[in-house]
């Protein structure tokens, strides 16, 4: 189990590198292939992808308990070494250092809206420029994150209670359960200051 972490994290580090240059080249000459990039990116994640390795490896508990420990861990790590923001938040968070943001909940508000109006979750997106009250420019971009099959076995209506007990014991405020395939669990949200 040990080992599976150590692995999973040093792989989580060379992701780090990849997305810290992938964001950091956001903005050239080629603007709609870079947030195209962007987009896969976010729906391929390499956390995504780690959780589903833990999960068929070690089981569930393992996978949340990973988790915990590598998701922050990414985002923070990507936002310190480029002074760029990066987090997932959810109108329904499993972490509260993932509270959404007014702007935030306004987009993910948004997002609701255009599911209802029968928008594919996969192609929900929303990017803006805006101008802070210190007159520093910023690009935000937010893109849903649809649930799928692997994320019913923590955030679904059926949770096993050894599970749910784990997850109360590392996220006492826990909201982020009752989703079912195709609803909205949440979305990456990015921030990238804009040179003058």
């Amino acid at each position: 189990m040990r080992q599976i972490k150590n692995n999973l994290y040093l792989i989580s580090l060379i992701f780090l590198l990849f997305f810290t240059i992938l964001i950091t080249n956001f903005y050239s000459t080629n603007k709609e292939n870079n947030e195209n990039n962007l987009i896969n990116f976010l729906n391929n994640s390499y956390l995504k992808k780690s959780l589903k390795t833990v999960l068929k490896e070690s089981g569930p508990i393992a996978a949340v308990e990973y988790c915990n420990i590598a998701a922050v861990d990414i985002t923070d790590r990507i936002s310190n070494s480029k002074s760029i923001f990066l987090k997932r938040t959810s109108l329904k968070v499993r972490n509260k250092d993932n509270v959404a943001t007014s702007w935030e909940k306004d987009v993910l508000n948004n997002f609701e809206n255009r599911k209802r109006l029968g928008e594919s979750v996969n192609s929900i997106d929303y990017q803006e420029a805006y101008t802070d009250n210190n007159n520093k420019s910023f690009f935000r971009y937010m893109k849903a994150i649809p649930t799928g099959k692997v994320c019913l076995t923590c955030h679904g209506s059926n949770i096993n209670p050894n599970l749910r007990t784990r997850i109360n014991e590392l996220y006492p405020e826990d909201k982020a359960y009752g989703f079912e395939i195709g609803d909205i669990r949440g979305a990456f949200t990015i921030q990238i200051p804009l040179s003058n």
